[in-house]
């Protein structure tokens, strides 16, 4: 029964890694945003949008560098937002704090590689562990 219970939980906890997205903020006259995959590869060539502050449409929306770099110079002060997606399932949604001078906050990093594997084990395990106290209950 564990056996049976551990191969769901281990290929879950691969699929969530796999579609997380890592950024780093670069601060300057224009904010240079890096996107990369949890394994470190970049996010090439991949669809993003950038909102401004408080505004449902993109202000600048195209498509990653090879190196998953994507830049812009932002017009006004505040937390903008920035999508990247791609076809199959990858993406991020995330905001960056900065200022029309270029002076923007200090680099932003996505959730962290361990962070976020431990937060997936914790959903995974919490799953299972309410599954296993309905089990038990009507034995």
């Amino acid at each position: 029964m564990r056996r049976l219970l551990a191969l769901p939980a281990a290929l879950l906890a691969g699929t969530l890694q796999a579609h997380s997205l890592i950024h780093t903020a670069q601060p300057g006259s224009a904010v240079i945003v890096e996107l990369r995959y949890a394994d470190g590869s970049p996010f090439s060539y991949e669809s993003t949008e950038v909102y401004r502050p408080a505004e449902s449409v993109p202000f600048l929306a195209g498509r990653t560098d090879a190196n998953g770099r994507l830049a812009f110079v932002p017009d006004r002060s505040g937390d903008w937002r920035v999508r990247a997606f791609s076809e199959d399932g990858h993406g991020g949604d995330f905001t960056i704090a900065a200022t029309p001078d270029g002076e923007s906050s200090a680099p932003s990093a996505g959730l962290g590689t361990i962070a976020g594997i431990s937060l997936g084990l914790s959903v995974i395990f919490g799953i299972f562990g309410i599954w296993s106290l309905f089990v038990r209950r009507r034995s």
